[in-house]
C-alpha cells in the first residue's frame, strides 16, 4: 500500500482514501455519514487487513459495499471485508458477467488469487440508494465495462474508473467499448454541478468545473 491515507470533510461526511492494490494502487473509499455515524466502503480492491483498520480507526457501522465496476482491483478485498463485518455489496446489473469472472480476471491481469463476493445484489438502471439520514444517487456509465456506475452524493462522486483527473478508464478490455464511454463521461459532466468534487478509481480528485474543459479539448481531439 502506497503511504497515504488522506482524509477529507465534505458536508456532512469524512471520506478517508485509501491507496491499495499494487500494481495499480486503486483508491478504495470509506465514506463516513457524521450525523449518524453509517460508514459504506467504495471498491475495496485489496489489503483487507489495512481497510478493516481503517474503518475501524473512523468509528461508526459499517453498513455497505458499494462497487462502481467489477474488475479484480477494485473488489479484491470484498469477500475478506463481507466475512469479517457481515455487510452487503450492491453493482449494476450489467456488471455480473464481470464480477462472476473475477477470479479468471485476477490470475490473467494480476497472477494473482482472489475470491469474488460472498453475495452481491444487483440493482438496474439508475435508483437512488437509500441509506439512514442520506442517498447516493446512481449514474449508469459504461464503457470501461458494461455495468459501470458513478455514485453521486451530497457535493461529491466516485467516478470509478470512468473518469480520472485529465484520463479516462481503458476500453480495449472484454466489455469494454470506446464509443460508449465517451457517451457516458459527456453525459456524466453535463448532468453535474460544476462544484461537486470527482474521487476516480486511480490519482487524485479534482472538480466537474475543472474536468469539463479537460474533456471538451480531450473529445475535440479524438481522445477515442
Amino acid at each position: 500500500m502506497l503511504p497515504r491515507d488522506d482524509i477529507e470533510t465534505v458536508g456532512d461526511f469524512s471520506i478517508t482514501t485509501v491507496v491499495v492494490a499494487p500494481p495499480w494502487y486503486e483508491n478504495c473509499y470509506l465514506v463516513k455519514h457524521l450525523p449518524t455515524g453509517r460508514q459504506l466502503v467504495i471498491d475495496p480492491g485489496g489489503d483487507a487487513e489495512v481497510v478493516l483498520a481503517a474503518l475501524e480507526a473512523n468509528g461508526g457501522n459499517v453498513t455497505e459495499i458499494l462497487l462502481t465496476h467489477g474488475h479484480p482491483d477494485h473488489l479484491g478485498a470484498v469477500h475478506e471485508l463481507q466475512t469479517a463485518l457481515g455487510i452487503g455489496c450492491r453493482a449494476h446489473q450489467e456488471e455480473r458477467p464481470i464480477i462472476d469472472g473475477v477470479a479468471n480476471w485476477a490470475g490473467a491481469l494480476m497472477q494473482r488469487r482472489i475470491r469474488g463476493p460472498e453475495s452481491v445484489v444487483y440493482f438496474t438502471d439508475e435508483p437512488t440508494l437509500s441509506f439512514e439520514g442520506f442517498e447516493v444517487e446512481v449514474l449508469f456509465t459504461p464503457g470501461h465495462t458494461p455495468g459501470g456506475v458513478c455514485y453521486v452524493f451530497d457535493g461529491f462522486a466516485f467516478t470509478g474508473d470512468t473518469l480520472f483527473n485529465q484520463g479516462v478508464g481503458r476500453t480495449d478490455l472484454p466489455g469494454g467499448d470506446g464509443r460508449t464511454l465517451s457517451l457516458s463521461i459527456s453525459r456524466l459532466l453535463k448532468g453535474l454541478n460544476p462544484k461537486i468534487r470527482l474521487y476516480s478509481g486511480h490519482g487524485p480528485s479534482w472538480t466537474a468545473a475543472e474536468a469539463r474543459p479537460w474533456w471538451e479539448r480531450a473529445a475535440a481531439y479524438g481522445y477515442f
